[in-house]
């Protein structure tokens, strides 16, 4: 299948540091893309380079077009992106904001699917940050765009509500929809993942299929930790330390 967005080369520099050298992938419709990788590794900032939303050098292409020749709303239109929780203080109730985002008017459909109906007609400032982040994925939904790029969304969920939206990311998936995600739970990325990239926090990157990526020495190589599997369950071996 034709990739949605082609990228070749990508180096990223935040002041001094290089977090990103030559990385090269494609984003494909119908498939997840998981990014692993130590905290400062450069995965939100892969994300906002890919969003167009930081500058980088290399070749990213959307649509075989060059992403810096799309307008900001061109953009919008094709690539939603999800970081951190936006700010409350505008005193917004959680129906004004997916009304916000809503491009195909069915607010009540989304509300139900992320489990925020009962949650309509109350303020995003008296909302916890696993109603909040609820409302958010809601609100991606309502996003008619073909890519989507999250920095961890099943953060701030119960476990009932991580299940829920990776179920619903990989409907999308199914429907189409073209997902790169950071995760931190290996079991989330084995669940969802159509090809894997690993970030060793040096700028170096590998990516890959899932079962390719998510292997064993691979992965505590990774995290500089040891890893245990039992059956098809990666975990860190809590009783080892480095």
């Amino acid at each position: 299948m034709k990739a949605l967005m082609q990228i070749s080369q990508l180096s990223l520099q935040r002041g001094s540091k290089q977090i990103l050298n030559d990385v090269s992938f494609a984003i494909t419709p119908g498939e997840i893309t998981v990014v692993l990788g130590t905290n400062g590794a450069g995965k939100s900032s892969l994300l906002l380079a890919l969003a167009g939303l930081i500058p980088a050098h290399g070749t990213l292409l959307l649509h075989d077009t060059p992403v810096k020749s799309f307008s900001r709303v061109e953009l919008a239109s094709q690539i939603a992106w999800q970081g951190e929780l936006p700010p409350t203080e505008f005193g917004l109730t959680v129906h004004q904001r997916l009304n916000l985002a809503d491009q195909h008017g069915d607010i009540d459909s989304a509300a139900k699917h992320m489990d925020v109906a009962p949650l309509l007609n109350r303020a995003l400032g008296e909302l916890s940050s696993g109603e909040r982040q609820r409302v958010e994925l809601a609100a991606l939904i309502l996003r008619d765009t073909p890519i989507w790029l999250l920095d961890e969304p099943t953060a701030h969920l119960d476990l009932k509500h991580q299940t829920r939206c990776l179920n619903m990311m990989k409907e999308q998936a199914i429907n189409g929809r073209a997902i790169v995600t950071v995760l931190h739970d290996l079991q989330q990325a084995a669940a969802i993942a159509g090809q894997v990239a690993l970030l060793d926090g040096r700028g170096g990157a590998e990516i890959g299929a899932t079962d390719e990526m998510l292997d064993i020495e691979k992965l505590s190589r990774l995290f500089d930790t040891p890893l245990i599997k039992q059956g098809k369950v990666l975990a860190p071996d809590y009783g080892e330390e480095r």
